[in-house]
């Protein structure tokens, strides 16, 4: 299935993904087309930041549906 994903830009970006499929497959996705750090990247979805462990199912995510990026702050 297509979602997008709203990257840091602004843009979104469509990528095929099954919804089998992990969040940290997606994670893994991004960050060969973004080039970013892979542990810097935090997806959110209805407002809930996604956990690496569940599937794109477990959010009942459907066709269509737009998932946000943001970078994980480093801490000080």
């Amino acid at each position: 299935m297509q979602i997008l994903i709203k990257t840091l830009t602004g843009q979104r970006q469509t990528f095929d993904f099954d919804v089998d499929d992990k969040v940290y497959h997606v994670k893994l996705a991004l960050q060969q087309r973004e080039c970013i750090d892979i542990e810097q990247i935090r997806l959110i979805y209805s407002g809930r930041q996604m956990k690496d462990e569940l599937t794109l199912k477990d959010y009942k995510i459907s066709p269509g549906a737009t998932i946000h990026m943001v970078l994980q702050l480093r801490g000080g």
